[in-house]
C-alpha cells in the first residue's frame, strides 16, 4: 500500500529530514569530479519535483579511496540497499552498467524510486537513468550538465521532439495528482504523442485550465467512464473513489485531510484499518488523503505513525490551544478537560487547520465519527490556491 515518491525529502510519517543528493564516485579518477559537482550544487541547487531547492550533495567512494568527509563502502550493493531511499536522488560517476546491476534489486516503481543519473569520470555526459519524469531525473541531468558544461543524455520518447507535448506523467505530477492506474499510463501517453484525443473527466478542475488541444474535457456531470469507440483513453480525476474500468486512468486528487483523535496505546494497525473502512464506506479515495492531523501530544502515537507510513503521507500536528480556538460542530468537554482548554474537537479542528494550509477554500466535509470508542475521525476538504477555480 505504501507509496512515498519523495524519498529523502520528507519521511512518510512526516518527520522533516535534510534533503540531499548522494554522489557515488566509483574510482579514484571520479573523486575530483564528485567534489567539483558538490561544490557547484552548493552554489546552484537543484529544484526537486516537490519544489525544494537541494544544495547538499554527499559523496561516497570505495573504502580504499575514502578520505575525510566521504562515506566509505566495502560492498556498493549492500551500501545502496541502506541508502537508496534515504536520499532525494543518486549520482554515479562511473560505468552505467555498475549502477544498473547494483540498483536492480532495489527498484519498486517509478512513482517511488529516487531518480538516478550517471556521469562519466571526465564529466562530458550526464545520463538520466531512472525516474526521468516523475522523479525529476531528466531535470536533474540537465541541471548537472549545465553546471559542468556537459551534454545531457535524455532517452525518454516524449522528450525527443521539440514539438512534443509535456509528458503526461509530468503534467499530472505538476498538478499534484496521484496516478492510481500506472499500467494505463503508456496508452494515454501514446495517444498524446500520436495526436489522438484524450478524454478528461475532471469535475474538481484539479488539472490546469490550459491543456494541450488533444484533451477533450467532458462535462462535469458525465458519469460514463466506459472506454469510447476507437480506443480513446479516458482520464478521470477526483477525491472520491472511482471503480476501475478498461481504458480508464484514474487520478486521485489529494484534497482530503483526515483529523484523528485516539486513546493512547491503541493497536498499531488500528488507525489504518479504521481509515480504510471509513473511506470505503463513504466512497472516498484513500490515496486522495493528503495528510493526517492530530493534537501535538499525539504526534508519536504508533498507530497514527504506522498509518501515515503505509499511506506515504505526513502527520500534521497542532497545539491544543490552537485547536480549541477553531470552531467546530462537535466540541468535546472531555478533550477540553484533558488539555486544560475550553471544549474542542481534536479530529474536527485538526482536519480543518491542516486543510487551511495553502488552501483557497477549506471546509469540514465529514464531521466527527467515533470508531469503537477508541478513535475519532473527521475529514476536511481543501481546494488549493493553485487549483483552477470551479465554474458556477
Amino acid at each position: 500500500m505504501s507509496q512515498c515518491p519523495k524519498a529523502g525529502l520528507v519521511s512518510c510519517a512526516g518527520t522533516e529530514t535534510a534533503p540531499a543528493l548522494f554522489c557515488h564516485a566509483l574510482s579514484r579518477d571520479a573523486l575530483p569530479l564528485a567534489r567539483r559537482l558538490a561544490a557547484r550544487l552548493a552554489a546552484s541547487p537543484w529544484r526537486a519535483p516537490d519544489g525544494r531547492d537541494i544544495s547538499a550533495c554527499r559523496i561516497s567512494a570505495p573504502a580504499r579511496l575514502a578520505e575525510a568527509g566521504i562515506r566509505p563502502f566495502d560492498d556498493l550493493g549492500d551500501f545502496l540497499a541502506r541508502e537508496y531511499n534515504r536520499h532525494a536522488a543518486h549520482i554515479f560517476v562511473g560505468a552505467a552498467g555498475i549502477a544498473v546491476r547494483v540498483l536492480a534489486p532495489l527498484l519498486r516503481h517509478k512513482s517511488q524510486d529516487p531518480p538516478v543519473v550517471v556521469l562519466d569520470a571526465a564529466g562530458r555526459f550526464v545520463i538520466s537513468l531512472l525516474s526521468g519524469h516523475w522523479g525529476g531525473g531528466n531535470a536533474l541531468a540537465r541541471h548537472l550538465a549545465a553546471l559542468l558544461q556537459a551534454t545531457p543524455v535524455i532517452t525518454t520518447a516524449s522528450d525527443q521532439a521539440a514539438s512534443a507535448p509535456m509528458p503526461l506523467d509530468l503534467l499530472i505530477r505538476n498538478a499534484g495528482l496521484r496516478i492510481l492506474d500506472w499500467a494505463r499510463l503508456p496508452q494515454a501517453q501514446a495517444a498524446l504523442l500520436e495526436g489522438r484525443p484524450l478524454r478528461l473527466l475532471d469535475p474538481c478542475h484539479a488539472l490546469p485550465a490550459a491543456l494541450p488541444p488533444r484533451f477533450e474535457r467532458l462535462p462535469a456531470h458525465e458519469r460514463n467512464v466506459e472506454n469510447a469507440p476507437g480506443d480513446t483513453p479516458l482520464l478521470a480525476a477526483h477525491w472520491r473513489r472511482q471503480p476501475p474500468s478498461p481504458g480508464l486512468l484514474r487520478l486521485a486528487v489529494p484534497w482530503l485531510y483526515i483529523g484523528l483523535g485516539c486513546r493512547r496505546g491503541i493497536p498499531k494497525d488500528a488507525a489504518l484499518t479504521a481509515l480504510t473502512a471509513f473511506c470505503d464506506a463513504r466512497h472516498l479515495e484513500l490515496r486522495a488523503v493528503a495528510a493526517l492531523a492530530t493534537v501535538t501530544e499525539k504526534a508519536d502515537e504508533p498507530a497514527l505513525r504506522h498509518a501515515a507510513d503505509q499511506l506515504g503521507i505526513p502527520v500534521r500536528t497542532f497545539p491544543a490551544e490552537a485547536l480549541a480556538r477553531c470552531a467546530t460542530p462537535h466540541p468535546s468537554e472531555a478533550a477540553g478537560r484533558r488539555f486544560k482548554q475550553p471544549p474542542f474537537s481534536v479530529c474536527e479542528a485538526s482536519a480543518l487547520l491542516a486543510a487551511q494550509t495553502n488552501a483557497r477554500d477549506a471546509r469540514l466535509l465529514l464531521p466527527k465519527t467515533a470508531i469503537q470508542g477508541r478513535l475519532t475521525i473527521a475529514v476536511a476538504l481543501a481546494v488549493p490556491a493553485t487549483a483552477t477555480p470551479q465554474r458556477a
